[in-house]
């Protein structure tokens, strides 16, 4: 059996786990699926060996984990897949219904409508539905492909990707791989980075297979992948990242501001 990677079904991630998916680069991973905030849950318990989590999940636990370098989902600018909507002024938000797989999108919107718009509204756990959700509160949170491919084109909502450039200038870190340090060798460490590389590299056929399954041009799953997102963990992107735990110490979620601890591994000429 292979080491169990715990991994998300949203277009935004096929980048980095097609390779792995169609066996494109060597590796000895399990994939298992499942939403972003139940995959943290699964390597807090040691389900699985490691998993794309979302950051502030890291930030919390950074003790037990390390990052695989290199590889991360993030935005500069506009990111279309993290939305807030809102049914009134947003000065007079008291309430915010929250898509249940978030954890990083919660702990952003709650410092972009603090900081922003002076506002402090309580947030709400529910399924992602974005009727229902305005039903229930002023306004909803939706991440992933529940809200780039909302159906409803409700009009009112923050991208709140633009909205941490417009405050920060820095780029977005959404979710990392992380593991406990023993729970990846350097071969997977390696497989994982070059799975990010051969999924960047075949960005096209990505997403033609994903306007088949969603129904939707390819010119808007390749300008998603390309324009909107980004997955090279560089210098600015961890720079944004310490803002963003920085602020989540501010706002108490977060004990400590956590040290950027990577896994180590020899790089390999011309991986």
């Amino acid at each position: 059996m292979g080491k169990k990677l715990g991994v998300v079904d949203f277009l935004n991630a096929k980048p980095l786990i097609y390779a792995i998916e169609e066996n494109k680069v060597p590796h000895s991973f399990e994939l298992l699926y499942d939403i972003p905030s139940q995959i943290a849950v699964k390597l807090l318990n040691k389900e699985i060996n490691a998993g794309l989590v979302p950051s502030i999940h890291y930030a919390k636990y950074s003790v037990k984990y390390r990052i695989v370098p290199e590889v991360c989902i993030a935005s500069r600018g506009a990111v279309k897949s993290i939305r807030l909507y809102f049914r009134k002024d947003l000065r007079d938000i008291k309430s915010v219904a929250v898509d249940i797989s978030s954890m990083t999108s919660v702990v952003l919107a709650r410092v972009i409508l603090s900081e922003k718009y002076d506002v402090r509204p309580k947030f709400i756990a529910m399924k992602p539905n974005l009727e229902n959700m305005l039903l229930e509160a002023d306004a909803a949170l939706l991440i992933g492909d529940n809200a780039l491919f909302e159906p409803t084109g409700y009009a009112s909502y923050l991208d709140l990707g633009d909205e941490w450039d417009d405050l920060t200038g820095l780029p977005f870190v959404y979710a990392l791989w992380v593991g406990r340090r023993e729970s990846l060798s350097e071969d997977d460490v390696l497989a994982l980075i070059n799975s990010k590389n051969y999924g960047i590299q075949n960005i096209d056929t990505i997403s033609y297979e994903a306007s088949q399954r969603y129904g939707v041009d390819f010119d808007f799953c390749k300008s998603y992948l390309t324009e909107n997102l980004f997955y090279e963990l560089g210098e600015q992107e961890i720079a944004g990242m310490k803002e963003f735990f920085t602020y989540a110490f501010y706002y108490g979620v977060i004990d400590f501001i956590p040290e950027i601890k990577f896994y180590e591994f020899e790089k390999v000429k011309g991986s």
